[in-house]
């Protein structure tokens, strides 16, 4: 939870200062063009104020106006300032709250599991699941775990009881984007999901600084960070970027090892 603020424009001092709480951000730069900047341009993030308060900065922020972030050791070497670019198509959903209302702003295209279309020009997208929402999943991990221990993705089976049923999500979100049709078996998403972790077509965010490339699926070059979710109810998540070529190259290994270990078997 990080305390921001917009300042009154000019040099001199007159004018109102808003303020609100950004209770947590996300950003994905190798997504979109536009977040090559000098300051932070979330793809999502959560702000809370009272509602007056709130509504007064939201307006503000929107228009295009720059927002000071307090300095708490989050940033990485940006200025302290956050910015949502008003031609950029951002998407606001309120909340009314007993202590206040909620405000969450995104970009909805990398959100959407359905974009409607695939995108001539490559597939990218972030998949951020809520704790609600995996809590109330029913997936036999250990049959994934099973086919994992087969599979030379990188991990082990145990990496199943974690993102088992992250990968069915992730491999929605594929089938709706890419040109080829997937698998239709959990065992194939989950090493699906691994393999495209290690190739770098994906990344999660690092768990803090010092950890990009340590651990597995953690790729500095996506440039995606995550601050504060889990304190609004949202899991880890990940990034995906590549071109359908790219993709398809990597699919066609993983359709032939998958149906190599399992031939064909249910």
């Amino acid at each position: 939870m990080r305390a921001v603020r917009i300042e009154p424009q000019g040099d001199g001092t007159k004018g109102r200062t808003f303020s609100a709480l950004m209770l947590a951000s996300v950003e994905a730069d190798l997504l979109w063009s536009a977040a090559n900047s000098e300051n932070m341009r979330p793809i999502w993030a959560m702000f809370a104020a009272s509602q007056q308060e709130l509504r007064a900065f939201m307006a503000n922020l929107a228009s295009g106006r720059f927002a000071t972030v307090d300095r708490n050791g989050y940033r990485r070497n940006k200025e302290d300032r956050i910015e949502f670019l008003r031609t950029a198509g951002y998407q606001t959903i309120w909340q009314r709250e007993d202590e206040g209302s909620v405000a969450t702003m995104f970009l909805p295209d990398l959100f959407r599991m359905d974009p409607g279309m695939v995108d001539p020009q490559g597939i990218g997208f972030v998949v951020l699941p809520t704790q609600e929402w995996h809590a109330c999943q029913r997936v036999d991990t250990r049959k994934l775990a099973r086919h994992l221990e087969r599979c030379d993705v990188g991990v082990s089976g145990e990496w199943a009881a974690e993102w088992g049923v992250t990968a069915h999500l992730f491999a929605a979100y594929l089938d709706r984007r890419t040109r080829c049709p997937l698998v239709s078996d959990g065992r194939f998403y989950v090493q699906l999901m691994a393999a495209c972790l290690r190739h770098k077509f994906a990344s999660f965010a690092a768990k803090n600084s010092h950890s990009y490339d340590r651990e597995f699926g953690v790729h500095d070059s996506h440039r995606y960070h995550e601050i504060d979710i889990e304190s609004v109810g949202l899991r880890r998540g990940l990034v995906f970027k590549a071109t359908h070529e790219e993709f398809e190259a990597l699919l066609a290994t993983e359709v032939e090892k998958f149906f190599r270990l399992t031939r064909g078997n249910k």
